[in-house]
């Protein structure tokens, strides 16, 4: 009888834990891309990459995030670009701005990714792909500028995810 070694085991790669993280109110017009976005991505992610919607991300963010190797994370953000405008930020470029809002549900994203740094559950990489809203009224539909962006921003989380499997 042949005896087993370590090495004649297959052994399967280990994958990497990565999700994409939709975070916006669909109800607040431009609001809504960073959810809507989840939509252009479905079928495209590579294997194993998931989806996670966050109507309104606050405290549920910082439990999202537990476990993950990678966090993309897409919102409306209002950084000064053209209307529709797509850029990709890592939280130590990014200095908030916010105010506290009314409740843990209202809780800034850059304080949620700060915790769960404090607690040990800040993914190794986290990516924050912003796009430039321009209207955030009352309204589920996104602005042209930015319905007509949505292609683009799919397509940096795209390359980002290809990158980091």
């Amino acid at each position: 009888m042949e005896a087993l070694s370590l090495y004649s085991i297959p052994q399967s790669p280990i994958m990497k834990r990565v999700a994409v993280i939709g975070i916006g109110n669909v109800l607040m017009s431009d609001d809504g891309a960073g959810v809507k976005v989840l939509e252009l991505l479905q079928g495209k992610l590579p294997e194993g990459v998931t989806t996670i919607e966050l109507a309104t991300g606050g405290m549920t963010l910082l439990h999202k995030l537990e476990g993950l190797d990678t966090a993309i994370i897409c919102d409306a953000a209002d950084f000064g670009g053209t209307p529709g405008e797509v850029r990709v930020f890592s939280p130590d470029e990014i200095e908030s701005v916010k105010t506290i809002g009314y409740s843990l549900h209202d809780i800034d994203i850059m304080k949620v990714l700060e915790m769960a740094k404090e607690l040990g559950h800040l993914p190794g990489s986290v990516f924050i792909v912003a796009i430039q809203p321009v209207n955030l009224s009352f309204s589920e539909e996104l602005s042209p500028e930015v319905a007509a962006s949505l292609p683009e921003l799919a397509s940096r989380i795209l390359e980002i995810t290809a990158q980091n499997i």
